[in-house]
């Protein structure tokens, strides 16, 4: 196992969390712009500290694998910090949710679960056994010690299937729940329309999703872990599929120039990025959404749409 340095903790447990957090917050603003023409900065938190608290919590613990081996005691003090900052974002979402109508934590819990349970065992006959405990049925004390827990994470496909659901959809229902806003705004917010924002977020997460399995290839392989390029056994077939879906949703919202730009972009990323190049050049595919969501917020500023 590599001994981890402290740029390297950092970079993992705060930095890579808060640049996902950013695609989210930037997607949330122009979903609350769409719904009632300004930015509600609730929606925005809530959206934002969930993505940091989700990753983060989930690379801090794999980074304590490591702090536990030898030769990775330096990184014990940063542990602290760490803990201080997820404490820090922690705040900011209850906050932000107890400003806001009990639906958007509903909403929040719901789309955050499979996340935090996402490498969590689940020992479906213990469930099993203790539903039918409190509903006083008969059961067996026997397990069944040959059957294997389930794990979301080694559901074929799922990784994609919840990557995009919840950066566009669950992100879609916490704004609207937030802002108690009606599913259709009367706001015009031209050339957007939240139906079409919808289906190209949805379309984009999960391509950016699978972007990052073609570059975790090799590993996911070996490990048998079933993503999409795994599946397949081509990413030949997972860039051509991803272009023809991206390819899709230009030619459906041709009339929206930022939609266009942002899936030709896409479309390039989709065959420059492999599994040799340098995870940092797939922030690049991360934020293939809100580079776009930001040109039209600076071109809306000085009038220029």
């Amino acid at each position: 196992m590599a001994t981890t340095t402290a740029s390297s903790f950092i970079s993992s447990v705060i930095l890579q969390p808060i640049i996902v957090a950013i695609s989210s917050a930037v997607y949330s603003s122009l979903l609350s712009y769409e719904m009632v023409g300004n930015l509600d900065w609730r929606p925005i938190v809530i959206c934002a500290t969930s993505d940091v608290l989700v990753i983060a919590a989930d690379h801090l613990k794999d980074q304590e694998i490591v702090i536990g081996s030898r030769g990775a005691a330096v990184i014990k003090r940063f542990t602290p910090l760490a803990r201080i900052f997820l404490a820090l974002n922690a705040s900011l979402l209850v906050a932000a949710l107890s400003l806001s109508p009990p639906k958007a934590t509903l909403f929040t819990a719901i789309f955050t679960s499979p996340a935090f349970l996402w490498t969590t065992p689940l020992d479906v006959s213990r469930i099993g056994t203790m539903l039918k405990r409190l509903t006083g049925a008969n059961y067996s004390q026997e397990v069944d010690k040959a059957r294997k827990p389930f794990i979301i994470k080694r559901v074929p496909g799922m990784k994609a299937f919840f990557s995009g659901t919840i950066r566009s959809c669950g992100v879609f229902l916490v704004v609207q729940s937030a802002l108690q806003s009606p599913w259709k705004s009367t706001h015009n917010a031209l050339p957007w329309t939240i139906a079409e924002t919808l289906v190209w977020s949805m379309v984009n997460r999960t391509g950016h999703c699978i972007m990052s399995d073609v570059r975790d290839y090799d590993e996911d392989k070996e490990a048998g872990v079933p993503t999409i390029p795994v599946l397949l056994d081509s990413l030949l077939k997972t860039r051509m599929i991803l272009t023809v879906v991206h390819a899709a949703i230009l030619t459906a919202f041709r009339h929206n120039p930022f939609i266009v730009a942002s899936s030709c972009f896409a479309i390039a990323l989709v065959w420059i990025l492999g599994k040799d190049t340098p995870k940092p050049y797939f922030r690049l595919s991360l934020h293939s959404q809100s580079i776009f969501i930001v040109t039209y917020a600076v071109m809306l500023a000085f009038g220029l749409v």
